[in-house]
């Protein structure tokens, strides 16, 4: 029998989680920092919580509580709602950093601005690289982002994000950068992913590949196999935001890869 998604991504996380831990910990940081992740329990945070725990930092975590996780340490978990603007355990509490996961709409970012201003040092608010007005060349991160053309971004929601079919994602996405830097003035790091892939991705458009051709025979694959191709493992994200965060690193930054050029059919071979 053929290996399934679930074998491979299983495989690869047993693999490298006893390595990742040894390494983290060869290197300890120059300070213990306190971490509050908004989300922490989907895709990315997971990694970035067991991260931060191997580094020695302090780790709080901020969502619904609906997906429950063993940690490999002592994680606090705070249980509110961003979306009826529920953010009471967070007052009167202090961190050295902020990392927002799940936000793409701004009025969540404002929200935590008004809770949090002034009482974390330093903002990281995971983007994506999908803000950028134009993807028919590459761009670096002074490329124009897609503008917003509805009545008042605040009021957008899940449902009407929904409703767009995808259309608001970017724009909500670039008005949540913005208003991150009007709430945190001088704190602010903003991360845009691209293709986001390894363990704990559900969406299979990087999974399907190396499960596919582990079946063998004909395999069918988009264009001429020189269409240029991106994508960075949850680990590294994880990984590197949690050394950005140490090194109070601050401003806008892309996060994909491989460092070099990579084709379609380079990647499938």
């Amino acid at each position: 029998m053929g290996a399934t998604r679930r074998d491979l991504v299983g495989w690869s996380a047993m693999a490298a989680a006893g390595l990742a831990f040894a390494a983290a910990r060869a290197e300890a940081p120059a300070r213990k920092l306190r971490i509050l992740i908004l989300g922490g329990t989907g895709f990315t945070g997971p990694h970035q919580v067991r991260y931060a725990l191997a580094r020695g930092h302090k780790v709080t975590l901020f969502n619904r509580g609906r997906q429950p996780h063993e940690w490999p340490g002592e994680v606090e978990e705070l249980i509110g709602d961003r979306n009826t603007g529920d953010l009471k355990v967070l007052e009167g509490r202090e961190w050295d950093v902020c990392i927002d996961n799940p936000t793409t709409l701004p009025f969540w970012v404002r929200d935590a601005g008004h809770v949090l201003s002034g009482k974390v040092g330093q903002y990281v608010f995971i983007s994506t690289i999908s803000v950028y007005a134009a993807n028919d060349k590459p761009a670096d991160e002074t490329a124009a982002v897609l503008p917003y053309a509805g009545k008042d971004p605040m009021a957008e929601t899940q449902d009407t994000l929904k409703a767009s079919q995808g259309e608001l994602y970017g724009p909500l996405k670039a008005i949540s950068e913005q208003e991150a830097a009007r709430q945190f003035p001088g704190k602010t790091t903003v991360i845009r992913p691209g293709l986001i892939v390894g363990p704990g991705d559900e969406t299979d458009r990087f999974t399907y590949w190396p499960v596919r051709l582990s079946r063998g025979g004909e395999v069918l694959a988009p264009g001429d196999g020189t269409d240029p191709v991106q994508f960075v493992d949850a680990r590294d994200l994880a990984e590197w935001t949690i050394r950005m965060a140490e090194a109070r690193t601050l401003g806008v930054f892309n996060a994909t890869g491989p460092a070099r050029a990579l084709t379609m059919r380079a990647m499938l071979d």
